[in-house]
């Protein structure tokens, strides 16, 4: 019997992720510190930004800011009533739930403190400053090709990062540029909806019923599919950057034409790794905060709120948020987002197989369909 595609594919991106790790860590090693440096900056300054935002809103210093502590987001800053003033907004758990744009559950304890989320979450590159992470696919992606095919066993094991880097770096401004398109183009949902919003609010008086369907969650649906299409069609974009000879608007259009005809395969691909990437980070970044919880006091109510049950969700796509009585010690914050930033950079080498072994799988059926 022959073996599953997809089967077959997941055993090609461990076997070749355990036996190159070390370069392929090297390889993304600068970048890396890069952003996980500025994601412990970016949290700092958000922090000041909030306390600024405090300040100038709410005169008489109703609100704190306190620290959020999420398995999927790590750590960011939050406003909060102080502990003794939290009564008097508290209020029944509250339950919320859809399917639209994706099922989702939420439910929120009386206090406010704890919400758990259950969700088809989608995770690739991870957020704010570790969206640099995607300067890495170029030169992960040459280095996975020349192991690949590119290379005798011999010639891959002395392939070094320094040689990978020195390839790409004759292609740096492309690499920059189509990055940067790449982001632009794929969160142009984001930018509609903001702009769509915009206008529904400003001529709401005129016809407020369309406002009202304007800004629903179905149209956050209709650009949710946009996106998925937009990242889907131009997820081949790096292969076609770093193996061929095109330029930079080139390079998407050659990314549309490879995913023409398995499009709907591609999605499923992507939509499992995605999610098997979310609930990875969860419960890896659950099982350290917990961790930390057990020494560190200010933690204490992460350890409340990942009871053994809820720590089994996370296996299936739960997500925990804890709000905090307040803002974590500087230490403890690094050593947070220094795990999130291992955890996205852990993942960024499976996108590199993957969508390596995608182009050459669908370089060789347009080459067979000739």
């Amino acid at each position: 019997m022959a073996d599953n595609p997809r089967a077959k594919l997941a055993r090609t991106i461990f076997t070749q992720y355990q036996e190159h790790w070390g370069l392929l860590w090297r390889i993304m090693l600068p970048i890396a510190i890069i952003a996980t440096v500025l994601e412990v900056v970016v949290f700092f300054q958000s922090v000041t930004r909030v306390e600024k935002y405090i300040d100038a809103t709410f005169r008489e210093n109703t609100y704190i800011t306190v620290g959020n502590v999420n398995t999927i987001r790590g750590v960011h800053p939050t406003m909060s009533l102080p502990k003794n003033d939290a009564s008097a907004e508290a209020s029944e758990p509250a339950v919320s739930w859809g399917v639209l744009p994706i099922p989702y559950v939420t439910s929120t304890a009386r206090d406010g403190s704890i919400t758990w989320n259950w969700g088809i979450n989608f995770r690739s590159f991870g957020e704010g400053p570790l969206i640099l992470l995607l300067l890495t696919l170029c030169p992960l992606s040459l280095a996975v090709a020349q192991i690949s095919r590119g290379s005798t066993p011999q010639a891959s094991v002395s392939l070094t990062a320094r040689d990978i880097w020195r390839q790409t770096g004759r292609k740096f401004l492309g690499v920059l540029g189509a990055s940067l398109l790449f982001v632009l183009i794929t969160d142009a949902g984001a930018y509609l909806h903001l702009a769509i919003s915009w206008l529904a609010h400003a001529y709401r008086p005129i016809h407020e019923s369309l406002s009202d369907l304007v800004l629903s969650q179905y149209l956050f649906g209709i650009l949710g599919l946009l996106r998925c299409y937009l990242l889907v069609t131009l997820s081949l974009y790096n292969l076609c950057l770093i193996l061929e000879n095109t330029s930079i608007v080139g390079v998407f259009r050659r990314s549309h034409a490879l995913v023409s005809g398995a499009r709907l395969r591609f999605f499923g691909v992507y939509l499992l790794t995605g999610w098997i990437a979310s609930v990875m980070t969860s419960v890896a970044l659950g099982a350290v905060l917990l961790a930390f919880s057990v020494f560190i006091p200010d933690l204490a109510p992460v350890r409340d709120a990942l009871s053994p049950l809820r720590f089994l969700t996370l296996f299936i796509g739960g997500d925990i948020e804890v709000v905090l009585p307040q803002l974590l010690s500087v230490p403890v914050t690094v050593a947070i987002l220094v795990v999130k930033g291992l955890i996205a950079t852990f993942l960024v080498p499976i996108w590199a197989i993957l969508t390596t072994h995608l182009y050459f799988e669908r370089l060789d059926a347009t080459k067979e369909a000739v």
